[in-house]
C-alpha cells in the first residue's frame, strides 16, 4: 500500500507540474519566449526532446525507488505495460513530427530553393497562381497547408483517448478479479478469509494501477499534441505574415 500511495503521489505531482508548464508555454506570459525558441533551427525538436528528457528523469526516479517495479509486479493484467509501451511509441512519433515541423519553420523563414516541405510548396503554388485570384487562392492554399501539417499527428488524440479507455478497461478487469475471489468463499475460516482478502487486494491494485497509468499517460500525451497544435498555429501565422510581405512587393 505504501508503494501504491507513493506511486500515486509521484504521478499526480508529475501531472500537476507538467500541466502547469505546458499551460505557461502555450497561453501564459512565456508564450512569446517559447515562440522565439521554436523559431530557431530545430527549436521545436529541442523543446520536445527536453520534455521527453524530463519524463525519462522522472521514470528513472520512480524506478530507483522501486515504484515502477511495483507497478509491473502488482498489475498482473499487463494493461499498464501495454499503455506505457504505447506511450513510448507515441512519444517517438511526436519527436518525428516535431522534427518535420521544425523544418517547416525553417522554410517559413527563408524558403530556400533546395528545401522540401509543405511551406515551400505553398509559396511555389502561390507564385504560380493567377494574379486576379490572389486572396481566394491564398485562403485555399492556407487551408491545404494547415491540413497537411495537422494530418501528421491528427490521430494522436485518438491514441491518447485509447489510453484512457485502456485504463478504464483495467479498472473493470481489476474489479472482476476482486469480486471473483468471493466465489471461493465456502466457509468462514481465518485462512480462507486471509486468502480472499489477498485476492481482493490484488484485484483492487490492478484496477487502481491501470486507471492511474491510463489517465496519466493519456493526459500527458494530450498536452504534447496540444503543443504541436500550438506550433502549427504559430507556423501558419508566420506563413500569413510572409504572404502579406510578398503581396506588398
Amino acid at each position: 500500500m505504501e508503494c501504491g500511495s507513493a506511486f500515486c503521489a509521484a504521478q499526480i505531482g508529475w501531472f500537476v507540474l507538467y500541466n502547469g508548464a505546458i499551460r505557461q508555454v502555450t497561453t501564459g506570459r512565456f508564450a512569446r519566449q517559447m515562440k522565439s525558441i521554436i523559431d530557431k533551427r530545430y527549436g521545436l525538436l529541442l523543446l520536445t526532446g527536453a520534455l521527453l528528457g524530463i519524463e525519462m528523469f522522472v521514470l528513472l526516479l520512480l524506478y530507483d525507488r522501486g515504484l515502477l517495479s511495483a507497478l509491473f509486479v502488482q498489475d498482473y493484467s499487463f494493461i499498464s505495460r501495454g499503455i506505457l509501451a504505447l506511450y513510448a511509441a507515441a512519444s517517438l512519433h511526436i519527436l518525428w513530427v516535431a522534427y518535420r515541423l521544425s523544418l517547416e519553420f525553417d522554410f517559413a523563414g527563408d524558403a530556400p530553393d533546395s528545401a522540401q516541405g509543405h511551406v515551400r510548396r505553398y509559396f511555389a503554388l502561390l507564385q504560380n497562381s493567377e494574379p486576379g485570384n490572389g486572396i481566394e487562392t491564398e485562403q485555399i492554399l492556407l487551408t491545404a497547408l494547415e491540413g497537411r501539417c495537422r494530418n501528421r499527428f491528427s490521430y494522436g488524440y485518438v491514441v491518447a483517448d485509447l489510453m484512457l479507455k485502456l485504463g478504464l478497461l483495467g479498472t473493470v478487469i481489476g474489479f472482476i478479479f476482486m469480486l471473483g475471489s468471493l466465489t471461493d468463499l465456502k466457509s468462514i475460516d481465518i485462512n480462507v478469509m486471509q486468502k480472499m482478502l489477498g485476492q481482493m487486494s490484488g484485484g483492487m491494485k490492478v484496477a487502481l494501477f491501470t486507471t492511474l497509468t491510463g489517465m496519466s499517460c493519456g493526459v500527458l500525451l494530450n498536452m504534447k499534441y496540444h503543443l504541436l497544435d500550438w506550433s502549427v498555429d504559430n507556423l501558419l501565422d508566420d506563413v500569413r505574415e510572409r504572404t502579406y510581405l510578398m503581396r506588398g512587393q
